[in-house]
């Protein structure tokens, strides 16, 4: 899919479509933000987890075990249910609209970016 049409699809959907460098674009919606880019053999890709945006800044979420944090650069904000599902939708929007298949454990709720369990920590590697 060219460039021109796949910032059509997604500014026809409501995104907000921001160029972020040579065959990558940035799309924005209900205070969520995620980098596309296009692969050598022309699909059109996620490159990098979803983010949230708080206070102009753009956070990745986080599964420390107990419970999901928003992360940015070291801080930390617990994620609100109504946030979390603003996000799982508005990743299935950008899956769709690229036309990726959902798997199992992404329909069941979005990925984490980072996953980090206290009770793993110091724990040998297997």
């Amino acid at each position: 899919m060219e460039a021109t049409e796949i910032r059509k699809e997604f500014s026809n959907a409501s995104f907000e479509v921001i160029e972020a460098g040579s065959n990558r674009i940035e799309v924005r919606k209900n205070h969520c933000t995620r980098n596309i880019e296009r692969q050598a053999d022309g699909v059109w890709l996620p490159a990098g987890p979803p983010r949230f945006g708080i206070g102009g800044i753009y956070f990745e979420l986080e599964d420390r075990g107990y419970q999901k944090f928003w992360y940015n650069e070291g801080r930390r904000r617990p994620v609100r249910p109504d946030d979390f599902r603003t996000l799982h939708h508005f990743d299935q929007e950008v899956r769709y609209i690229l036309g990726l298949k959902s798997l199992y454990h992404e329909s069941l709720g979005t990925t984490n970016a980072r996953t980090v369990y206290d009770r793993l920590a110091g724990r040998p590697e297997s």
